[in-house]
């Protein structure tokens, strides 16, 4: 039956499927078209000066991220630069957006888009960069290409990989199609053990491991790289911080009528929006006026006075803004997903939900998780239950630097997990 469905994937949906997107490109826009047309043109950069020859007579390490998922590998490719100085990076991506973080990071020497998952484009790719390992981050692991690696003997692994009991990838015709990839790979590091015990269904013939999830090395990376902040807005001690990170106009119509009702605690409370556009900050602070509440912008305050909400309408510093915070709400989870719970946990902080956070793996294993005296994720419904919460734990503000500091100890077990997968595959490397 693998075989069979794989057929049919092979030949007959992926060719049928790459003829109507080439028929329809005119008439697409956005990150589809832009997709469409990396594959087609093969569009790469490479970062040092060699030229594409060199690169490939040096054999590069190639890490594919489909796009999010260059989060997990961010670890795992400064430390193969670290152990490997003299072997060139590559990463190939899917999806157009990962292509802004790749323009960031120093350590990669070419990136590209991943060609169709058509045998002899994978073929005649790795045959013109002659990569010495194939690493997949998280997910994204494409039936054809793992063929065409075994074939050609390039060792293949996935790392940071989970497989949620209900994952999609684990039921009807794809649960065929997902077996026949992940068995030829030359093993699997999985984020947890009940990860393995979800795979258990598919007879699997590769190694399978518990190494950890990746990306908690990363976000224990930035905090301890931090990018710098307005030192004259950085709270005191004596404050009692909550921030709101990532939201969406459905988080903040819930967010905000719990802050009216607290607006005889004293409280500071950081606004980061998910979309700073000009026309979401200015219907914020429309609703946080009607609110009788009053609104400074990060980018515009020379001080952060008591009772004003600040709205962070810059990127990019969230992680060093939970630093400063004593509670967090994430994002996302009152609209359809809740954004990474990662990094307001690593910074100590016990964290808030709304109701759509099941995407989220680390939202739901820390509800299971206590501190001294709650969960360290708890999820709430109503403005009347973040108001509550909030209130709560001011009222035990004596014990928040206890509480973070219990919270990060529990989140710092989760380090390490890049180590754990490159043991693994020095051997490989020290053979090419």
């Amino acid at each position: 039956m693998n075989t069979l469905v794989f057929f049919l994937y092979k030949f007959a949906i992926v060719p049928l499927a790459f003829m109507l997107l080439q028929l329809v490109r005119p008439f697409l826009k956005g990150k589809l078209r832009e997709m469409i047309e990396d594959k087609n043109t093969g569009l790469y950069r490479i970062k040092i000066k060699n030229s594409e020859v060199e690169l490939a007579a040096a054999r590069p390490i190639w890490i594919h991220a489909a796009s999010g998922e260059i989060e997990y590998a961010r670890p795992v490719i400064r430390e193969l630069k670290k152990q490997y100085p003299y072997l060139p990076i590559m990463v190939t991506y899917s999806s157009p957006s990962a292509k802004k973080i790749l323009e960031s990071l120093h350590e990669v020497d070419l990136w590209c888009a991943l060609p169709w998952d058509i045998d002899f484009l994978m073929k005649r790719f790795i045959k013109k960069w002659n990569p010495r390992v194939l690493l997949f981050s998280r997910t994204d692991v494409w039936p054809v290409l793992v063929e065409v690696a075994k074939k050609e003997r390039l060792t293949a692994a996935l790392f940071s990989a989970t497989f949620a009991d209900n994952s999609s990838r684990l039921k009807g015709l794809t649960r065929y199609l997902t077996k026949y990839s992940l068995d030829h790979l030359s093993e699997i590091h999985c984020v947890s053990a009940e990860d393995i015990q979800n795979l258990d269904g598919l007879k699997l013939h590769v190694p399978l491991k518990v190494s950890g999830d990746t990306r908690f090395d990363q976000v224990f990376h930035r905090l301890e790289n931090p990018k710098a902040l307005k030192s004259n807005l950085m709270p005191s001690l004596e404050d009692f911080i909550f921030i709101a990170g990532s939201t969406w106009p459905e988080d903040e119509l819930v967010l905000l009528p719990a802050l009216e009702k607290l607006q005889g605690m004293y409280l500071r409370t950081i606004l980061a929006p998910h979309e700073t556009t000009a026309g979401h900050l200015e219907h914020l602070e429309n609703q946080i006026r009607a609110l009788g509440m009053k609104s400074v912008r990060y980018s515009q305050a020379d001080a952060w006075n008591a009772g004003d909400i600040l709205i962070i309408d810059q990127v990019g510093i969230l992680a060093e803004l939970y630093t400063w915070a004593d509670i967090a709400f994430i994002g996302g989870s009152f609209k359809k997903q809740v954004h990474s719970v990662m990094e307001a946990l690593a910074a100590g902080l016990p964290v808030m939900v709304g109701p759509f956070h099941r995407n989220n793996r680390e939202a739901l294993f820390y509800q299971k998780k206590n501190y001294s005296s709650g969960m360290v994720v708890q999820v709430v419904h109503t403005s009347a239950d973040i108001a509550v919460l909030l209130q709560r734990m001011k009222k035990q503000q004596d014990q928040v630097p206890h509480i973070k500091e219990e919270i990060r100890a529990e989140i710092g077990k989760n380090r390490h997990s890049t180590q754990r997968v490159l043991s693994s595959i020095e051997k490989v490397l020290s053979e090419c």
